[in-house]
């Protein structure tokens, strides 16, 4: 009967047990970070009145008889669930999502506690601490490598509230950028480069220099005292209009551009007159109605045949029905017209129609069989009263041909070429314009010994252009704006048959020396003829009835220009209009004077950015990159230019060419966008101000076949980012410290800079429930709980860390209600126990009465 009294007793005190713990439970339903925890009973040890038996052969077996003594707490169990996470103002609140806790210490690191409340903050001495003074625990930036190494032993951390950061220099500077390799770059462009007349030498410096040299650009400081590109030839493939459209100019595409009219008049002579009654001998025979005489020659490649000519009036206009070509022929441009004293023919081309070469020019061939404008004895017929003829064809040696023409050495004699007009025609290879001896300056002429041609290559090409050597219709090819610009130079001057007498050799009417082409600083080919005589040097081809020892004066002569597109005669090259068009401003009459005949403008493709580095002191500095389009490659891809500058005093030029603030590279991409290389990669910069002289400074513009840096593709050119590793020194700003989900504790500083200057420690160990709580929500180890494991947030199956937020405790107050009245229905059974024992106990007693 005692036993039922003592159970009852246990139940009521572990009742009791566990009412104190889901009292507490609840009155920590607002505490960061608590854990809430249970009672767990057990069963007290059970009197044994009879034990178990073993089933025998007529009996079956017994289970034993035992009473229970009652109950008892055996634990409390902590539940370690997450706990909601609220956000907060605060930047040094720290909630942990996940398994894991803060680790806090009161000796130095010597003991470490444990928490889950992040509610942190900056003491007066720095330490980061909790509410109960306790320093948070983790690793402190290592300021000599600006680094925090968690793997070493956590210790208080420790953030100097006037912590000041010196200045770091800059060691790379990177970039994103996209550079617009499309047809239409708008106003994201740059005049063309400036050019003078001289090829291979700079006429503001003094100096040789190769404009198509690609590894070499050239400077000059102008007016305003701001250094500039000069003297650079870029691929013409590259240029634009002045609104910024491509040209497109592709292989095999140019123009024509005549300098003067073609003209060609026969040599004539004493006309035949029908009204002369009398014989007439060597006179200049087109035909009468009685005698009528074949035409028989070859204009610009056709050939124009008639048996039936009564009159120079009839071949004038049957020459000129072949001016335009049609559907079954080509035409030959070439109109003709009588001579004043109706005794031959002049033949002009003015070049403005047509794109072919036999539209160009004069090339004029009078065939063997021809009779119509030769020179024919003529009988007068008295009885008859008309005229006969006994008709000498032309042969070889044609009466169109005037003596002194014919005269000259190596030419054919019913042959003419009359050469006003060349082609220009673009090649995406590079081309090698050989040297020219150029009166505007440069290296001097260097004569030959006696009468024979120089034997300097410059020297030399000058005194066979002065001889005609440039009278030829071989096809100009050019790949860079300085070649174009060189090549119509040296046609205007040398190679215009400008007074129409189809001379082959030396011939001062055919020469222009004074004419002058450049690309001016707007980025126009620029043309100029000035009325004055130049001088053909001594020694320099003038042999014919001159000694070639002496110098001549040559006038300046009008010019005419007219500019056409070319194609080839097969179709096989289109026109580029818009590459003409550029060019059609040089149209029109030009005479010899002080007037300027100009394209219109040409572009190229620019994008410039600032980048931002820092000297050892923490001086800003800009480094200017301005990338300009170059070319076109062979595969479809692109180049460009990068000239790289920084403001004086600093330099970064160590090479001693050219100014010493400027670095010009290039940057390569591939036909799909994507980076193929660039260079330089480094810069050696000084800044010249007092801080350290020859940084290194990396230049990280993108990897090789990606598209990580720069890119270049058809849209406009812009910067995407561009980042460096350099600042100047700061201060921490107060309450300007926040923390990441990967435990850094972030530090703002005056200078726009944030730096991790510690890292909070995270702890787990095996058994969170084995954890014995000491108050002020902080837990210490046991045996039960494991030994802790330190570690870095979100890595070893911790959990990540949240600013500006607090864990909340997990306890549920439903559940915490409802386990009370479970806790209070056990404690009122139990007492029942006991009451209802009492009263049989009192039964018993009441018997002896």
């Amino acid at each position: 009967m005692m036993r039922s009294l003592w159970s009852g007793v246990s139940g009521l005190q572990a009742h009791q047990i566990a009412m104190d713990v889901e009292g507490n439970n609840i009155s920590n339903v607002n505490t960061t970070g608590f854990k809430y925890s249970r009672a767990d009973f057990g069963t007290m040890f059970s009197q044994t009145v009879k034990i178990a038996t073993t089933p025998t052969d007529g009996r079956g077996g017994q289970n034993p008889l035992q009473i229970g003594l009652g109950v008892s707490v055996s634990s409390t169990t902590r539940i370690h669930s997450q706990g909601s996470v609220q956000t907060t103002d605060k930047n040094t609140d720290v909630a942990i999502n996940g398994d894991g806790f803060f680790m806090v210490s009161d000796d130095g690191g010597l003991t470490n506690y444990l928490t889950r409340a992040g509610d942190f903050k900056l003491d007066a001495y720095g330490n980061f601490v909790n509410n109960a003074g306790y320093v948070v625990q983790g690793w402190n930036i290592d300021w000599d490598s600006q680094t925090i190494d968690s793997s070493r032993s956590p210790q208080n951390i420790f953030i100097d509230p006037g912590m000041h950061i010196p200045a770091a220099q800059s060691t790379e500077v990177a970039i994103k950028a996209n550079l617009n390799s499309g047809l239409s770059i708008g106003t994201a462009s740059r005049p063309l480069y400036s050019l003078d007349s001289i090829h291979g030498f700079n006429k503001k410096t003094g100096e040789d220099a190769d404009e198509n040299d690609t590894g070499t650009t050239q400077f000059y400081t102008t007016s305003k005292n701001a250094i500039d590109v000069t003297e650079k030839g870029v691929d013409c493939a590259s240029l634009f209009n002045a609104s910024g459209t491509g040209l497109n100019l592709r292989d095999g595409q140019g123009i024509w551009v005549s300098y003067a009219d073609a003209k060609f008049t026969t040599a004539g002579g004493n006309v035949f007159d029908e009204n002369s009654q009398q014989n007439q001998n060597n006179v200049v025979f087109w035909g009468n109605t009685d005698n009528p005489v074949k035409l028989d020659i070859t204009l610009n490649g056709i050939h124009i045949e008639n048996e039936t000519i009564k009159s120079i009036d009839e071949a004038v206009a049957y020459i000129n029905t072949f001016t335009v070509p049609n559907d079954s022929r080509e035409g030959t441009g070439v109109k003709a017209v009588k001579t004043a004293d109706g005794s031959g023919i002049e033949f002009v081309n003015d070049n403005s129609d047509g794109t072919t070469d036999n539209m160009k020019n004069i090339s004029l061939t009078v065939n063997a069989e021809n009779e119509a404008g030769e020179m024919q004895n003529v009988t007068w017929d008295k009885d008859n009263k008309k005229f006969t003829v006994e008709s000498t064809p032309a042969g070889d040696d044609s009466d169109w041909f005037t003596d002194t023409y014919q005269q000259q050495d190596g030419i054919t004699k019913n042959h003419v070429d009359i050469i006003t007009a060349h082609k220009y025609i673009y090649s995406s290879s590079q081309q090698s314009i050989p040297p020219m001896y150029n009166p505007d300056g440069g290296k001097g002429f260097e004569a030959g010994t006696g009468n024979a041609a120089p034997t300097d290559p410059a020297s030399k090409n000058y005194y066979d252009a002065i001889k005609g050597g440039l009278r030829n219709t071989a096809e100009r090819v050019f790949h860079t704006t300085e070649d174009l610009r060189e090549l119509l130079q040296r046609d205007a001057r040398y190679g215009v048959d400008y007074d129409g007498d189809g001379m082959k050799g030396y011939d001062t009417d055919d020469i222009n020396q004074n004419v002058k082409v450049v690309v001016n600083d707007s980025g126009a080919f620029s043309i100029t003829n000035v009325n004055e005589s130049s001088t053909i040097l001594a020694g320099a081809g003038a042999a014919e009835g001159n000694g070639a020892g002496n110098a001549v004066s040559v006038g300046a002569k009008n010019m005419n220009f007219n500019v056409t597109s070319y194609t080839d005669s097969l179709g096989k090259v289109s026109t580029n209009d818009a590459f003409t068009k550029i060019f059609k401003g040089l149209d029109g009459v030009f005479p010899a004077g002080n007037q300027v005949k100009q394209s219109e403008l040409l572009k190229l493709s620019s994008f410039s950015a600032g980048l931002e580095i820092y000297d050892s002191l923490g001086s800003k500095h800009t480094l200017e990159v301005q990338f300009v389009k170059q070319s076109t490659t062979q595969d479809g891809g692109n180049e460009w230019q990068m000239i790289i500058r920084v403001p004086e005093p600093a330099e970064i030029n160590t090479t001693g060419e050219g100014p010493s603030n400027i670095i010009v590279g290039t940057a390569r991409f591939n036909n799909d966008g994507s980076l193929s290389s660039y260079n330089p990669r480094t810069l050696n910069f000084s800044p010249n101000n007092g801080a350290a002289p020859n940084q290194q400074i990396k230049l990280s513009f993108g990897t090789s076949g990606s598209n990580d840096g720069l890119v270049s593709s058809n849209s406009a050119s812009a910067l995407t980012s561009q980042a460096t590793d350099g600042y100047t020194s700061g201060n921490l700003k107060p309450e300007a410290l926040r923390v990441d989900d990967k435990g850094n504790i972030l530090g703002e500083f005056t200078n726009g800079m944030t730096f991790a200057v510690a890292k909070m420690a995270m702890a787990s160990v095996a058994n969170n429930s084995g954890l014995e709580e000491i108050g002020g929500n902080l837990y210490k180890v046991t045996a039960n709980s494991g030994s802790i494991v330190v570690g870095e947030a979100g890595t070893g199956g911790r959990g990540e860390m949240k600013t500006s937020a607090l864990e909340m405790s997990n306890v549920d107050l439903s559940r915490s209600l409802t386990e009370l009245i479970i806790i209070q229905r056990g404690y009122q059974a139990n007492s029942k126990t006991i009451s209802t024992s009492d009263q049989m106990l009192q039964t018993l007693i009441q018997l002896k009465q």
